[in-house]
């Protein structure tokens, strides 16, 4: 079965319903099997989890967007 891991920013459960299912459709599409063989896991990072360019993501927000 395929398994699909997606490393990103917290989503509402609404948002990763919508990405569960899009995702989904086109793996079973492009293996032409069924949606029930796919596995999708998502893991949320937090901003003080991420660096890009060296720099925690959230010391490169502005002071009033950084999450503590």
């Amino acid at each position: 079965m395929p398994t699909i891991i997606i490393e990103g920013p917290h989503l509402t459960l609404l948002r990763k319903r919508r990405l569960a299912e899009a995702i989904t459709r086109l793996v079973a599409a492009a293996y032409d099997w069924p949606k029930e063989n796919v596995i999708l896991v998502l893991h949320e990072n937090g901003d003080q989890n991420v660096a890009r360019g060296g720099r925690l993501l959230t010391d490169r927000l502005p002071p009033k967007l950084a999450q503590h």
